[in-house]
């Protein structure tokens, strides 16, 4: 199943639901909206630059408090791993 489209990304971006693009045109990294795009940007986590993880982690545990779905981060997240 795909993803949202490009003009859904700039909203999300927009809404602060998705980290903003590095450049790319795709519209936003990360989008997460609900509890199944917290599943995937967690998995996904492990594509993205070394130097941006932090970043990413740090977003990806924001929208997951925002949306009362903490459960869902993996505990070495919760500990600072």
């Amino acid at each position: 199943m795909a993803g949202p489209d490009t003009a859904t990304r700039k909203r999300l971006v927009k809404q602060g639901k998705a980290l903003p693009d590095s450049g790319t045109g795709s519209g936003g990294r990360f989008p997460i909206r609900n509890a199944n795009d917290l599943r995937k940007a967690i998995r996904a986590i492990g594509r993205a630059r070394p130097e941006d993880r932090a970043k990413i982690k740090r977003f990806i545990m924001r929208r997951a408090r925002e949306l009362g779905l903490t459960h869902l981060i993996p505990d070495s997240w919760k500990s600072g791993k």
